[in-house]
């Protein structure tokens, strides 16, 4: 038996533009071979026993060769794994696509191709370039930018003459040589050109000028690879059509804690913010035995404690008739919503372990269920009480170093803060120190005080208020 291989193109460097049957695969892939510019936000989506395996490849540097590349996909595949070559744009635009499907084909790999949006077309309109227009350009011709190969000489007099809008990747390194021989052969000099940089991400810049002026200009710009070349009367219509980079949270990066539901996420991306997600959680799970001898007050602190007291009752054959006497406390609307949807409604619901800490009676036969972090906010507490550690929520794995790079950060509450604080070195914490972080709440403020670390804190727990923060904070 043998795996199937699926050649993907992830397209621009916006994690939001992968396609569903992508990400579909990505979910289930027991083996990721990906390149330099995928966005590593796409790997979170990954599952965690899947195994990455990095082969980029920079301008002039190849550390691993193609034949390597094609080597380590057939011999995964032929371990019975499913594998995902992951490109950034599309695998067939001189994305070497073509190469490796060949060479599965010659191998007995069965495979498949799951096209991305190239970055001729969608990096333009990021940069609000439309690759045709119908006053302006009824065609288009697409061109690698690398020069270097003598036996893919362009054929520079057809270039020069051809209508419609001339687009060059990776060709940054040749642009000197693009805008003179277009020049040499008869192009207008004053014709529209422009180059965008890193397209549909935060260090997005497009410069604008003529196929005379614009190797001037991109030099003054300091512009580096990954960049377009874009030469057209289209360039004319970025005036009335740039939306990516007007919206204002545009070039900001943000670190945020994972979320499955991605609305907060969703909502800074549409806001032109580039998101980096924290890793998630895993869980684990521990066998619970309860006493349910006596009544008593339980006090189920997470949504997963109820799950468990749950787990305990069937398999110590516990009949919720049995619990008639027992007093139910749910901390959360969240906790009590699961609590009610197994057919317990709560006495009490709390918002917070604070308040329910404070209202508790003295001298109660309290059974508070969670995990170790919440358990141990109980310590202090006046009367003593019963804790049952039901599961142990981490972030186990290494935490990647793309949140020190980000512009800030922000965490909308007290768990995402302790489960990432908890999951730092001495060393990283004291980078935290050194960043700009948004806090929602005054429980999630407290964890940051408790490790001494300052943090802005939202006026109201609402989005509007996180963005106005964001806008105040990057302003200083």
């Amino acid at each position: 038996m043998t795996g199937c291989i699926a050649l993907i193109g992830a397209g621009l460097g916006d994690p939001e533009l992968l396609t569903v049957k992508g990400l579909r695969k990505i979910k289930h892939a027991d083996v990721i071979v990906y390149d330099r510019l995928i966005n590593p936000a796409i790997l979170n989506s990954c599952k965690a026993t899947c195994e990455k395996i990095y082969v980029g490849k920079k301008p002039d540097y190849h550390p691993v060769p193609q034949e390597k590349i094609e080597e380590i996909m057939i011999e995964k595949a032929e371990q019975d794994l499913d594998v995902v070559r992951l490109k950034s744009g599309d695998p067939y635009v001189f994305g070497r696509g073509g190469e490796e499907g060949v060479a599965l084909k010659q191998a007995g790999i069965p495979f498949e191709v799951i096209p991305g949006i190239t970055s001729s077309i969608g990096g333009l309109a990021y940069a609000g370039i439309p690759i045709t227009h119908r006053d302006l350009a009824a065609d288009f011709h697409v061109y690698t930018g690398h020069l270097n190969n003598s036996e893919r000489e362009i054929d520079w007099e057809t270039a020069a003459k051809v209508g419609g809008t001339l687009v060059f990747l990776m060709g940054m390194s040749g642009l000197k040589k693009i805008t003179e021989q277009l020049m040499l052969h008869g192009k207008d000099k004053n014709t529209p050109a422009a180059i965008i940089q890193w397209a549909s991400r935060k260090q997005q810049k497009t410069v604008v000028g003529t196929l005379e002026t614009i190797f001037e200009k991109a030099c003054v710009a300091k512009l580096q690879p990954p960049s377009l070349i874009v030469i057209g009367e289209v360039v004319t219509r970025r005036r009335e059509l740039n939306f990516f980079e007007e919206r204002p949270l545009y070039s900001i990066s943000i670190a945020v804690p994972f979320s499955k539901k991605k609305r907060m996420v969703s909502r800074l991306t549409d806001l032109g913010a580039e998101i980096i997600e924290l890793p998630p959680s895993s869980i684990v799970f521990f066998d619970t035995i309860i006493d349910f001898s006596e009544p008593r007050q339980a006090v189920f602190t997470d949504p997963l404690s109820v799950e468990m007291f749950i787990r305990a009752m069937k398999t110590q054959e516990i009949d919720w008739r049995k619990l008639a006497d027992w007093y139910f406390i749910s901390v959360g609307h969240h906790t009590g919503s699961v609590l009610e949807k197994a057919g317990i409604r709560p006495d009490m619901n709390y918002p917070d372990l604070t308040e329910c800490l404070q209202r508790l009676e003295e001298n109660t036969d309290s059974l508070f269920l969670g995990d170790s972090l919440t358990l141990a906010e109980l310590k202090n507490h006046e009367s003593p009480v019963e804790k049952l550690l039901t599961h142990e929520e981490k972030i186990t794995v290494d935490i990647p170093d793309l949140w020190q790079k980000a512009d800030l950060m922000y965490f909308p509450n007290s768990k995402a803060a302790r489960l990432f604080l908890a999951a730092l070195s001495k060393e990283e914490l004291a980078i935290v120190a050194q960043k700009k972080v948004i806090v929602m709440g005054q429980k999630t403020k407290a964890v940051f005080d408790s490790y001494q670390l300052a943090v802005v804190q939202t006026a109201e727990p609402t989005f509007d208020q996180v963005v106005e923060k964001i806008k105040e904070e990057m302003k200083r």
